[in-house]
């Protein structure tokens, strides 16, 4: 969870990988003294190891060499406030989870791929975290690593797809109609789901996945994004927040939408 001195997701959580194939890519306790860079090296070999491909586990280190960034620059007295925005943001995603009955694991799951790539740090432009991270360390990183940091900067949250043919999986982003072969190791399964969808390269990376529990049109869907999506712009934006797009709010609304009307 995230307070003052939190940024993101607790660095001795894991990062959460798509539901259907969960990655345990690094001990976030033991990345916690590291720099990013070093960080980011460390998770992406440990995804690789367990047979994720290159561009899968790029992005699942990126979001971790973002998570210990934002704590170090969080508890940095000289950084001045710098991730304040992001904290009130993270503040009030975590109120939300816990009204309904969430925790920790679902707060890293749903969040650190999210809030240090969406949330803007001042009242003008347009830096997140993510910039804050490769201005500091974009000389340090492999090329892989600046990809996919930017990927997940580009990335939107969307309803989509998986198809198989023999043992590759196909991601259709079912709000563009767009195709690409996805993550190694995706279990099976027919029904959409809604996720933050990573473009890097030719390939797609679902992050912060909910699987669909009830029958529901792609249609409905896409328009209950757009909804929660409204939500998380109105109420940040009442406590002085910005989102680098609307479209980046849809993880924390949902979670508003979701809090109980007594609490």
């Amino acid at each position: 969870m995230l307070t003052a001195k939190k940024p993101t997701a607790r660095p001795a959580r894991r990062q959460s990988s798509p539901k259907a194939a969960p990655v345990e890519a690094a001990d976030h306790a033991g990345l916690a003294d590291v720099p990013p860079p070093l960080a980011y090296e460390r998770t992406a070999a440990a995804a690789e190891d367990e047979g994720f491909d290159a561009p899968t586990a790029a992005v699942f280190a990126a979001v971790v060499a973002l998570d210990v960034f934002c704590v170090a620059e969080a508890n940095d007295p000289s950084s001045k406030g710098s991730l304040d925005a992001l904290v009130r943001a993270a503040d009030l995603a975590e109120r939300a989870l816990e009204a309904d009955g969430a925790g920790d694991e679902q707060f890293t799951h749903l969040f650190a791929p999210r809030l240090p790539f969406d949330i803007l740090l001042t009242e003008t432009g347009r830096v997140t975290a993510a910039d804050l991270f490769l201005a500091r360390y974009e000389a340090d990183l492999p090329k892989d690593a600046i990809r996919a940091v930017k990927a997940l900067l580009r990335a939107e949250d969307t309803v989509a797809r998986a198809t198989w043919e023999g043992k590759q999986v196909t991601i259709e982003d079912l709000s563009t109609g767009r195709a690409l072969p996805g993550p190694a190791r995706w279990k099976r399964g027919t029904r959409p789901f809604v996720c933050r969808l990573v473009r890097v390269g030719n390939v797609h990376v679902p992050v912060a996945v909910e699987r669909v529990e009830r029958r529901t049109t792609v249609e409905k869907l896409l328009e209950e994004i757009q909804i929660a999506s409204g939500v998380a712009r109105d109420v940040l934006k009442a406590g002085g927040i910005r989102l680098r797009s609307t479209k980046k709010g849809f993880g924390l609304g949902a979670r508003i939408l979701a809090v109980p009307e007594e609490s």
